[in-house]
């Protein structure tokens, strides 16, 4: 088992849990009740998910100096992992996720593909650049809705998933440049959080939170989603991101930072959970 737990840390468990269940979403909110039957659907999950636990394991390895600050508790800077066997697991992962992508449709392929390519690229380019390295993670994400749907074989009504899976994670992504400042400045890395400072950030954080919550009551206003949707995503969803914009603006820290950015994944399940809900809710 102590030989596993490096392999599993280096993927961010909690990270592909999100990636699994968003691209699984994407086919049910397509398919409805059908998809929880439908083969490529899950196939599509457990690719995009190898993938995604892919571009964490690459991270990774081209943060290896910056988490010597960042995050001396990762397994390739407390040595539990080699960098070798990391770039070997990347390709294993990528390998599989690619593989299983030829399985569902050319469509598939050319997404998974795809990601793989920006996902590398990201890493050894974009990742220390000015809001560039931001949006390529936040599209990457939002695709996993669009994998999941085009592996049931529709696109329909995943328009707003996406939308609120790229301001989502827009919004934690840029606190996460907060939490990571001192390694970033070390490595002569350009993030928003370094160019605008503390305060002009967290102002943007909080600006995008408060769109995203407004945004979040639209579906059930139209009709695309049901009461339960509304009721959910306003009393889990909405709340824990409200308090995550108030402590990061009383306790700016970089430990409280760290904090704020693991409980939004709390607040990304219960969004993908009350999205599910609403949408299942009116389904016959």
């Amino acid at each position: 088992m102590n030989r596993i737990k490096p392999f599993i840390e280096i993927v961010r468990p909690s990270n592909i849990v999100l990636f699994f269940m968003a691209i699984s979403l994407g086919g049910i909110m397509v398919g409805g009740f059908d998809a929880f039957f439908h083969i490529k659907v899950y196939l599509a999950a457990i690719s995009g998910t190898l993938i995604g636990g892919a571009g964490n394991v690459i991270n990774d390895i081209q943060d290896v100096e910056i988490d010597k600050i960042n995050k001396p508790n990762r397994p390739l800077i407390t040595g539990a992992l080699s960098i070798n066997a990391a770039k070997w697991f990347w390709v294993w992962l990528n390998l599989v996720g690619f593989l299983l992508a030829w399985l569902i449709s050319k469509e598939a392929v050319a997404i998974a593909g795809a990601s793989i390519l920006i996902l590398f690229v990201y890493s050894l380019f974009f990742k220390r650049q000015v809001l560039i390295g931001n949006l390529v993670v936040c599209t990457i994400i939002s695709l996993a809705f669009v994998y999941g749907a085009m592996a049931y074989g529709k696109l329909e009504g995943i328009v707003f998933p996406i939308i609120f899976s790229f301001l989502f994670n827009f919004g934690r992504e840029v606190l996460k440049d907060l939490e990571d400042v001192e390694g970033d400045k070390s490595a002569g890395a350009r993030t928003l959080a370094i160019q605008l400072g503390t305060k002009k950030t967290l102002s943007l954080v909080s600006t995008v939170y408060v769109v995203l919550i407004g945004l979040s009551i639209w579906p059930y206003l139209t009709g695309e989603y049901g009461l339960l949707y509304v009721i959910s995503i306003m009393l889990f969803t909405n709340t824990i991101v409200l308090y995550v914009v108030v402590r990061s603006w009383r306790e700016q820290t970089k430990q409280n930072f760290y904090k704020m950015n693991t409980i939004l994944k709390i607040a990304m399940l219960t969004g993908i959970l009350s999205i599910a809900v609403g949408k299942i809710s009116l389904l016959e």
